[in-house]
């Protein structure tokens, strides 16, 4: 159950991603900086950290796979992205203790490779018309603002409903 409550919940804060949050953006308000909400890769990137990075490659893959074909130009560009997003940040916490400092950072960090990924590959694929230094103080850089703050928000729901599925996980293994 806790399972499916966290998958409705990632999918949820996908389709709030792409509807309700783009009217509330600060283009729309007329300022020259735009964010990018990615509420669902922020939940991706906390459950491959918290649940391993196997079940993180399969959320990137599904949520990655739905933004290419919802919102992308190009079909398997945010699917590779958000895959090895989350599959890194579950590797990350291999090598490091769970605390909340690390969590955090690791996301920043995470998000802003996979900002900078996608910048890469639509530039490959001539799809970017904007130079580096716009895209990384206009957009990249608002955009992992938002979205880490939005971390701190999910993190502690999130990491409640990972404990309870690895508590069932554990009930399991025992039987």
């Amino acid at each position: 159950m806790a399972r499916l409550l966290m998958t409705a919940m990632v999918l949820l804060l996908f389709v709030l991603e792409g509807t309700v949050v783009q009217v509330i953006s600060p283009s729309t308000g007329g300022l020259s900086w735009m964010t990018v909400p990615r509420f669902a890769l922020v939940c991706t990137i906390l459950i491959s950290m918290f649940l391993g990075r196997r079940e993180g490659l399969y959320y990137g893959l599904a949520f990655g796979f739905l933004q290419d074909v919802l919102y992308g130009q190009v079909i398997g560009i945010y699917s590779v992205s958000m895959m090895l997003a989350s599959y890194f940040s579950g590797m990350i916490v291999l090598l490091f203790q769970r605390g909340f400092g690390m969590v955090i950072i690791t996301s920043i960090l995470v998000i802003f490779g996979h900002e900078w990924l996608l910048y890469s590959m639509y530039r490959m694929f001539s799809l970017a018309p904007h130079d580096v230094q716009w895209i990384l103080s206009s957009q990249i850089l608002p955009t992992v603002v938002l979205n880490g703050l939005f971390t701190l928000v999910v993190y502690m729901p999130i990491r409640r409903l990972c404990k309870m599925i690895e508590s069932k996980k554990d009930l399991s293994a025992k039987e």
